[in-house]
């Protein structure tokens, strides 16, 4: 093989095995970040009997439902997302490095919203109805939640990366071109 694809699939390896080693390195701390924005946005919306428990999790002190806690493990955390996106990045089309850093700046910041803007409405409406209703709700309408702002992230980054209309696609080759990428004929 020539030099060029040991060179993509060196640096396809190193982005695999960094996105394992971030998630394994960070998931942790992720899921107390978003556990205390959950909490913190909870309590903005008049949710008085939610605090933060140990390590990731909610404690929710409904009185008719009585006290419960729920649980952010790994699978709950946007971390796999955002560590997908950013190595997604890597094999972006070509654009200017402020151009790439807005592009997944924004992507990751609607992600993490996304997120938890998912784990408020569980514990929400484990707090209207119960927390049978929390599970049912975490476990179908949570799954839809995170594939659309997994993928409207996705959208989100390659909308701000793709080149606008009207650009010709021999200049976008050029850029590529004199961004250090080959074209072969």
């Amino acid at each position: 093989m020539r030099p060029e694809p040991w060179r993509v699939f060196t640096r396809i390896g190193v982005l695999l095995v960094g996105t394992l080693l971030g998630f394994a390195l960070l998931q942790s701390w992720m899921r107390g970040v978003e556990a205390a924005a959950t909490v913190d946005v909870l309590h903005l919306l008049g949710a008085g009997s939610v605090s933060r428990g140990y390590q990731a999790s909610i404690v929710v002190g409904s009185g008719t439902h009585g006290e419960f806690a729920a649980v952010l493990t790994a699978p709950c955390s946007s971390l796999a997302s955002l560590l997908a996106l950013a190595g997604l990045a890597v094999l972006r089309p070509p654009a200017a490095r402020g151009r790439l850093a807005l592009a997944v700046v924004a992507a990751m910041a609607l992600v993490f919203l996304g997120n938890i803007a998912r784990i408020t409405a569980s514990v929400g409406v484990g707090l209207l109805v119960g927390p049978s209703a929390l599970v049912l709700f975490h476990d179908w309408v949570g799954s839809l939640f995170a594939f659309a702002y997994t993928l409207g992230g996705f959208l989100v980054m390659m909308w701000l990366l793709l080149p606008r209309d009207g650009v010709a696609l021999d200049d976008l080759c050029l850029v590529s071109r004199s961004a250090g990428v080959r074209r072969e004929s």
